[in-house]
């Protein structure tokens, strides 16, 4: 698999991880995944209760998407961990 273009998952969305998957999401496809449910239905809506990571970063990141289903990190090449 190709590291340039493999999708990247950032394992765990408090204030490391979900600012570092907002700017990969800026260039690469990436997967922002958290067992918390209710967050990450926040965040597919564009809402940081944390405020880490402003409403204008979200729209920006336009290859990122969010889930808690763990499933979804099997179509990943990159894995950071950031809990």
């Amino acid at each position: 698999m190709d590291i340039n273009v493999a999708r990247i998952a950032v394992i765990g969305l408090g204030y490391v991880g979900l600012p570092l998957a907002v700017e990969f999401g800026k260039s690469r496809r990436t997967l922002g995944f958290d067992i918390n449910s209710k967050r990450i239905s926040e965040l597919k809506e564009g809402v940081d209760l944390t405020q880490e990571v402003s409403e204008s970063e979200f729209r920006q990141s336009s290859l990122l998407e969010f889930s808690d289903d763990s499933k979804d990190l099997i179509n990943c090449g990159v894995y950071i961990v950031t809990v």
